[in-house]
């Protein structure tokens, strides 16, 4: 009787440490719950290099990419609901240098081959650097100079209630590129790809409709 006794005891036993070891191997697997969540929040979208489009017209060496446009039948753009920046005033938001690239409105991040749209915000530090952006605010049409060049932007009318439509003409040694309405248009320079070479982003916004659209000139020969 007593050896019948001891079949069921060690079978229990040997069940229990089946599933201790189940739970600890499931705990363990690289997809965690957490982890998980982490990547199904990040969209990411490839660029559309060599950009042709009827509103910009390139006479220059320079080469025209398209890396986001989320701007509704704009620039063949078409918006993504998934897209929100969560703000209420998209072109104030800033343009700052964040781990391997450029974070706009802490949800975009543009690195030198493709970009990431952050569903929850990365979490930034205290102090990060910011990139000055030259823009046409108060309707002056301005004029300046950049590294290979100069710009103009001129006002040529309302697109929405906190959105206006600009020409923006950039003129190279080699020739001009001009786009002819470019929303909310703001210019930076950065170094993106680290060649030692600036290249120039124009960046495009609409608050009413939270959408962006952003465009990168380089040189042709430099992919």
């Amino acid at each position: 009787m007593r050896s019948f006794l001891y079949i069921p005891l060690i079978i229990i036993l040997s069940s229990c440490n089946r599933k201790t070891k189940q739970k600890e191997t499931t705990s363990q697997l690289p997809g965690d719950k957490k982890e998980i969540a982490l990547e199904d929040s990040v969209l990411i979208f490839e660029y559309n290099n060599d950009f042709k489009n009827r509103n910009i017209r390139n006479k220059s060496d320079k080469q025209v990419d398209l890396l986001f446009n989320d701007v509704d039948q704009y620039l063949d753009g078409k918006q993504d609901q998934r897209i929100l920046f969560f703000t209420e005033c998209l072109p104030c938001q800033p343009v700052q240098k964040f781990e391997d690239g450029l974070l706009f409105a802490k949800r975009l991040l543009v690195t030198s081959s493709k970009i990431r749209y952050y569903q929850l915000s990365p979490a930034l530090p205290d102090s990060i650097q910011t990139i000055p952006r030259n823009s046409n605010k108060e309707r002056v049409n301005p004029k300046f100079s950049f590294t290979e060049g100069k710009i103009s932007m001129k006002y040529t009318g309302i697109s929405c209630n906190d959105a206006d439509f600009n020409r923006v003409k950039l003129s190279f040694p080699s020739g001009e590129i001009i786009i002819d309405s470019l929303i909310n248009a703001s210019f930076f320079e950065y170094d993106l790809d680290n060649n030692g070479l600036k290249e120039q982003y124009l960046l495009g916004t609409r608050n009413c409709s939270q959408e962006v659209v952003l465009l990168r000139i380089r040189d042709r020969n430099k992919n």
